[in-house]
């Protein structure tokens, strides 16, 4: 019973007990390197540091990559998902600064700011924009194709003209 509350008391600190599934900051693609284990190594490979060292707010890795959710290394970066937008990363520095820099507000998890995911709006407006370039397109090429045609009637009436006597 004893042990049981400090496994619970031990997992309610963050800086104990890191969940791989929760690591914030980083994309898809780099979720291999931040499964759960007693030992994380950096992605550089410069260093092995214990897993708990993840997002603890100090920064281990010379890379920044023990410190994707943090502020706390100075050339880390932070990967906003952005989902209905366009992802990105931001510079760590931007993590937690009351300035909501990611669309989905993913950035200032722990900050006092007001976020707005505004991801879906930004994302419907640039479709919109795009689907307005792709009419101005057709519309452009349905004229050239007019003018193209115009110019061979025109061209075969001059030729005409020039064979007759």
């Amino acid at each position: 019973m004893r042990s049981c509350i400090l496994v619970v008391l031990a997992c309610a600190l963050p800086s104990l007990c890191v969940d791989a599934r929760k690591i914030r900051g980083i994309s898809l693609s780099y979720k291999r390197f931040y499964r759960e284990r007693k030992s994380f190594l950096c992605i550089d490979g410069s260093k092995m540091i214990l897993f708990e060292q993840v997002n603890d707010d100090y920064c281990d890795c010379d890379d920044g990559s023990d410190e994707p959710g943090t502020a706390a290394c100075p050339n880390g970066r932070f990967y906003c998902v952005n989902l209905g937008f366009h992802p990105q990363y931001i510079p760590s520095s931007r993590v937690n600064d009351g300035i909501c820099d990611c669309c989905d507000a993913s950035d200032e998890y722990n900050s006092p700011a007001r976020c707005l995911n505004t991801c879906r709006g930004l994302g419907q407006r640039e479709r919109a924009a795009v689907e307005d370039q792709m009419r101005a397109l057709d519309e452009g090429l349905r004229l050239r194709q007019e003018l193209i045609q115009e110019g061979v009637l025109i061209w075969r009436e001059k030729q005409i003209k020039h064979t007759l006597p």
